[in-house]
């Protein structure tokens, strides 16, 4: 349909252009349930895969339902379809009223509490520092650097895991730490990152030092900050290349806290940017600090990461004057 010898070649880059407009995570989530659809739409010689009938999908809704068990899951496959349908000129499916209410309606049938991942504390991470002893090994040394700078940045997996060598930098007072792009960064304009120096046990700063120095990690190097780890027969060293998988990393924060005799049930490798957060909000940070420093994009989202003090609490009915 093409005539002008340019326009084609506009047209082959303008998909990957498309798929910018959310982030690498989201394309991937939404890919994976319209596949969902189009392999349950298939197995129906009635039912067409695009365009998508309102009828045809809700139905595909119900089946979720009661298969899948998970609001999430029926929402996550509202949004991507809808996308789809977007991205074709068309109306989004969640604009259509059947599918409106099959959506409220099965969202209250399959409601349940949410459970919230605990935040890590000081205590904890001043445990994870003192098992360290004089000679901590180098994989040692990686988890400890990795949970106080996730802690002390408020950083997700995603930011942790995509840190490179020359994104840190270390000063008298502080360690300025380059984020390329995260999950709140739609348009990749990066964000930069200090996190003090405190002269104590738990300094993150003098941590990342140490690891550095025990990696021999060059500041100049795009290689990955937090790498896998080969032994052999001269002791520890960092892979060349590659990082760490959001499942091993996990694998090695929950095995530790279980070492040291914690709980692990509601742990995981958000707690650390929960933990944070949380100590930072019961401390007083002012807020326009606490959500730049976090990276967070709204109110809403800033304040779901945090687990007030008991103090903190009780202060509101303190001030009641009673």
């Amino acid at each position: 349909m093409l005539q002008d010898p340019e326009l084609p070649r506009l047209a082959n880059s303008l998909p990957s252009t498309v798929l910018s407009s959310r982030a690498d995570s989201t394309v991937a989530k939404y890919g994976y349930a319209f596949q969902r659809w189009k392999a349950w739409a298939e197995q129906r010689s009635e039912v067409a895969v695009f365009p998508v009938s309102e009828v045809h999908f809700s139905l595909y809704l119900q089946h979720l339902s009661e298969t899948v068990h998970s609001s999430s899951a029926v929402q996550e496959a509202v949004n991507a379809v809808g996308w789809v349908n977007q991205l074709a000129g068309r109306e989004p499916i969640a604009q259509s009223a059947l599918v409106q209410a099959t959506l409220a309606g099965l969202k209250r049938t399959l409601a349940k509490p949410k459970v919230k991942k605990e935040p890590v504390t000081v205590e904890m991470l001043t445990a994870l520092v003192q098992s360290l002893g004089t000679s901590p090994s180098l994989s040692e040394l990686r988890l400890a650097a990795t949970c106080l700078l996730a802690f002390a940045a408020f950083l997700r997996y995603d930011e942790i895991a995509k840190l490179r060598c020359c994104d840190v930098a270390f000063s008298k007072g502080n360690m300025t730490m380059r984020i390329l792009s995260s999950k709140t960064d739609q348009y990749r304009q990066g964000d930069t990152v200090l996190v003090a120096r405190t002269n104590s046990p738990t300094c993150p700063v003098a941590m990342m030092e140490r690891y550095f120095a025990h990696a021999g990690l060059s500041h100049s190097s795009p290689l990955l900050v937090f790498r896998g780890i080969t032994r052999t027969k001269h002791g520890e060293r960092l892979r060349a290349t590659g990082g760490l998988s959001y499942t091993r990393m996990r694998e090695l924060f929950i095995g530790k806290w279980r070492e040291l005799g914690f709980a692990t049930d509601l742990l995981g490798l958000h707690s650390l940017r929960a933990g944070g957060a949380s100590a930072a909000a019961n401390a007083g940070v002012p807020d326009r600090l606490f959500k730049r420093h976090g990276r967070w994009r709204s109110d809403t989202a800033k304040d779901g990461y945090i687990k007030d003090s008991q103090e903190a609490l009780m202060s509101v009915s303190r001030n009641l004057k009673l």
